[in-house]
């Protein structure tokens, strides 16, 4: 497995920048780096809380945004972080998984939602994923 995110500065959002090798990394890293804007932690912490999640999406592009907006959903409704997934089912238009986090007090950073703005999931010649994503703060 080997994926990386990097937080990149934005006048007036957050963007985050991916790289993967496969599809179900993209979407583990694109929460990691999400859950790295909302709630910085080195901390290790035992799981405490977590929860399913089945999303059908018109394509693969869609699907990601739809995905990060249904768990930022969550971690208001269960006052929590969700670091981790497991990935059951996903193909370019569904998903189907399990998501992990933490309870929180309060968020370091607010974030409103995923954009699509800008997004375009692409692949390099060696097949990796690539993605940028806007966060609307």
């Amino acid at each position: 497995m080997i994926w990386k995110y990097q937080i990149l500065s934005h006048p007036a959002d957050v963007k985050l920048q991916i790289t993967a090798t496969t599809k179900e990394e993209l979407f583990q890293a694109a929460l990691s780096g999400m859950t790295a804007i909302l709630y910085p932690s080195n901390s290790p912490q035992k799981v405490a809380i977590k929860d399913k999640i089945k999303i059908h999406s018109l394509d693969l592009n869609t699907l990601l945004v739809d995905f990060l907006n249904e768990v930022l959903a969550k971690n208001d409704i269960f006052k929590a972080v969700f670091k981790t997934l497991t990935i059951n089912t996903l193909t370019d238009t569904y998903l189907e998984a399990e998501i992990f986090g933490n309870h929180i007090h309060a968020l370091k950073q607010e974030i409103k939602a995923a954009t699509h703005h800008g997004l375009k999931i692409t692949q390099d010649q060696e097949n990796n994923y690539h993605a940028t994503i806007l966060f609307d703060i």
